[in-house]
């Protein structure tokens, strides 16, 4: 399948593999599988690393532009988090291994938020991108506050770079854990958010929001 990305011009492309090159994460940790979530004409949203051990996404990764940032009139979709918004292909890779994604419902009367790691808001430029962001697998149990107030915050932060340098590169972390459970999802202490200027490399926002 042929992967577009909406960007400013066609060299960001070459910039976006040689970024990734030397930036890009490796998914090579016992119970952590590689996934990605493309759009019906073969854009690449965004992609990451789950980790099946603790249920959720290790590292979710994706480039944001100063179009798509800048983008309105996509309302929020109202839609569930589904399994296979991948096409189902993680779910499958998963099973194969005996591991399972969790559940829309998993999150239900819990007291945490389905806290998006790849917010629907960097993807409202189309409402089938922002659909795309409901994806079980791009989520972490996250405080009321920490996903209304505190990472919006970050994320509003990150819309604003990418209006200022155009196209930025985006990455989340998640790897640190409070003993609490949600089902069978641990609950995450720290989420860490990391953003590049894709033309330099160079590292333009970091913040550690803790819960």
């Amino acid at each position: 399948m042929k992967i577009k990305i909406n960007t400013p011009c066609t060299s960001v492309l070459v910039l976006l593999f040689l970024f990734l090159s030397v930036y890009a994460f490796a998914c090579d940790l016992e119970g952590h599988f590689a996934f990605s979530v493309t759009n019906s004409e073969g854009e690449l949203l965004y992609s990451g690393c789950y980790d099946a051990v603790n249920s959720g996404p290790h590292i979710i990764q994706y480039t944001l532009t100063r179009e798509r940032a800048e983008a309105t009139g996509i309302r929020r979709p109202s839609v569930q988090f589904t399994q296979d918004r991948d096409g189902g292909l993680l779910m499958a890779l998963l099973a194969e291994h005996g591991y399972t994604l969790p559940h829309h419902r998993d999150f239900t009367n819990s007291g945490y938020d389905r806290g998006h790691m790849a917010p629907n808001a960097d993807f409202n430029d189309t409402s089938e991108n922002a659909v795309m962001t409901f994806f079980i697998g791009n989520i972490w149990p996250q405080t009321p506050n920490v996903n209304r107030v505190t990472w919006l915050r970050t994320e509003n932060e990150t819309r604003r770079l990418a209006s200022e340098h155009l196209v930025v590169f985006v990455i989340i972390i998640v790897d640190e854990f409070s003993e609490e459970q949600v089902g069978n999802i641990r609950v995450p202490s720290c989420f860490k958010r990391r953003v590049y200027d894709l033309d330099s490399g160079n590292l333009i926002y970091e913040i550690n929001v803790y819960q």
